[in-house]
């Protein structure tokens, strides 16, 4: 029976045993399914499968390489060149390297960043990160890019790194005042003034909490979250008027919603 997995904010640590990964005995060791094990822990597996989703190692455990882009979060030295044993990595050695370089180079936004909080400002010059793109960040460091599994979920989490950049970058110049006054000219070119300023303003708000940890909700939910808030103090709310509003969000690429 699999374990239960790991959350993902404990990244420095070994599922397993729970120790901080470290050079030596205990270097991180990634999978194809994203889950990563230190080598002692990983040696010691009684089948050749992932401990937390059964899924099957399909290199020898000995040979894949070790995770140096997270053992560097952990005061681990990053070497400029190792070995690899897997000969698919032997021969496309410059590919391997130029990945292995780039996830290590994101990992160093983790450096000195303790994650904690649930509400996190956006990206500024301070270094700081939002807790959607340091998950994001943590996904892809987990990718193990000696199996294909593991390249195949590194690519979807580059992609998805850099939609959600695009996304906080839209977000950092657009504030709420500017989406207010984008939102309520575009109500009056469509001839659609069926709320009033104080409405308009506090359906703005809830739209904008809602969906301010990036998650993706439906129209649907995101339309009915609003309603049921603000029925109490605007009698007038309907799920027709609010879910034009989102509507007219959606047209404008303020938001993503399904």
């Amino acid at each position: 029976m699999p374990i239960q997995a790991p959350q993902w904010t404990d990244f420095k640590l070994c599922p397993v045993c729970q120790n901080e990964f470290k050079s030596g005995l205990k270097p991180p060791i990634s999978l194809g399914c994203g889950h990563s094990i230190c080598k002692s822990c990983l040696l010691r597996l009684s089948k050749q499968q992932c401990p937390f989703d059964q899924a099957e190692i399909k290199n020898d455990i000995t040979k894949l390489p070790v995770n140096y882009a997270l053992l560097s979060l952990c005061g681990g030295t990053i070497p400029d060149y190792f070995e690899v044993e897997i000969p698919e990595l032997i021969i496309n050695r410059k590919e391997f390297d130029a990945a292995r370089i780039a996830i290590e180079t994101l990992a160093e936004c983790l450096q000195n960043i303790v994650i904690t909080s649930s509400n996190c400002n956006y990206t500024s010059g301070n270094g700081i990160l939002t807790r959607p793109m340091q998950r994001k960040i943590v996904s892809i460091l987990h990718c193990q890019l000696a199996e294909v599994e593991g390249q195949s979920r590194a690519m979807r989490a580059a992609r998805s790194i850099g939609e959600r950049a695009v996304k906080e970058l839209i977000l950092m110049h657009q504030s709420p005042q500017t989406l207010s006054t984008a939102l309520w000219a575009a109500v009056r070119q469509r001839g659609c003034q069926f709320l009033g300023p104080a409405m308009q303003e506090a359906v703005l708000r809830l739209i904008l909490l809602s969906l301010e940890d990036g998650i993706s909700l439906s129209r649907k939910v995101l339309v009915l979250f609003v309603v049921q808030r603000l029925e109490k103090q605007f009698t007038q709310a309907s799920k027709t008027s609010i879910g034009h509003v989102v509507q007219l969000l959606y047209r404008a690429s303020c938001f993503k919603v399904e």
